[in-house]
């Protein structure tokens, strides 16, 4: 039985080319980012945080709105700056905004939802009612769980109380 043609190639199989292409392009995108905050001002550069060189544009990323219109401001500067040590590679500059995200910081604890304090009395009153021992047994240890649990959340360890 003949086999199957198979298009995937392991990372393995580039033999370092490719790597070797996107670490090459790294290092010109950093040397480019250096070459732009030389070229602006102190206060200004820290803004500039990454540059991209796709053919022949020039991509340059910002935090804010705020310092992104500032930086239109140094466009030509920037470009000049650049097309001196680059013959002619870039002939367009654009800025964008990469938004900051804010990634909630919550503790595990805070993720768990326990129930009220008269629902846990509830549960402890149904298993006082039940008649198997098995499902008796498990209420209660229910019940006993989250009010422990429960506890821990108005006092939690590590605070001195206990």
């Amino acid at each position: 039985m003949p086999s199957k043609y198979n298009a995937f190639k392991s990372t393995l199989a580039f033999e370092g080319k490719i790597f070797t292409l996107y670490k090459y392009q790294i290092e010109t995108q950093a040397k480019l980012l250096i070459k732009i905050k030389v070229a602006l001002p102190e206060h200004l550069s820290e803004h500039a945080l990454y540059c991209v060189l796709t053919n022949k544009k020039l991509s340059l990323y910002t935090d804010s709105a705020v310092w992104s219109s500032q930086l239109r401001f140094y466009h030509q500067t920037i470009l000049q700056a650049l097309l001196r040590t680059h013959n002619g590679i870039i002939e367009t500059l654009q800025i964008k905004i990469i938004p900051q995200t804010n990634e909630a910081k919550v503790e595990h604890q805070d993720l768990k939802k326990l129930p009220s304090p008269e629902n846990i009395n509830f549960i402890l009153a149904q298993a006082e009612q039940q008649n198997d021992k098995a499902l008796k047994n498990a209420l209660l240890r229910l019940a006993k769980t989250f009010q422990k649990k429960s506890t821990e959340k108005i006092h939690p360890k590590g605070n001195g109380n206990k």
